[in-house]
């Protein structure tokens, strides 16, 4: 069975670093048995975002992939949550197509048939 994201995230990220659970852990101040745990699946990753912050500064990591990696949202991206516009782009962004994209109240009207072109034959030579 492979790891959980987070688990794999700090481990690998451990490993680049040349850093051991004990280092990491006075580093982030945080309990080694704790991360143990986590690290072997048998806990949840920490659920406030200090402690991740702390982790992946001790990390040089990038702290939005671990709190992604840890299934949380960091608190300056809870601006998503209201804007449903800003959320569908980031949703596509991230390989997932939304059920419902835009309102159709809030679509563009659709272009005249007049000044639509149909499309060039795909060109082999293009390439």
């Amino acid at each position: 069975m492979s790891a959980p994201p987070f688990a794999r995230l700090v481990t690998e990220a451990m490993a680049r670093r040349g850093l051991g659970l004990r280092e990491l852990c006075r580093r982030a101040r945080l309990d080694p048995s704790f991360l143990s745990k986590v690290l072997a699946g048998k806990r949840n990753p920490p659920a406030e975002d200090e402690v991740l912050r702390r982790i992946a500064d001790a990390l040089e990591a990038d702290a939005v992939a671990l709190f992604v990696a840890a299934g949380r949202v960091p608190d300056e991206w809870r601006a998503l949550a209201g804007d449903p516009e800003l959320l569908r782009r980031v949703s596509l962004l991230a390989g997932h197509s939304p059920a419902r994209r835009v309102p159709a109240a809030a679509a563009a009207p659709a272009p005249r048939a007049a000044a639509v072109r149909p499309a060039k034959p795909f060109n082999e030579e293009l390439l």
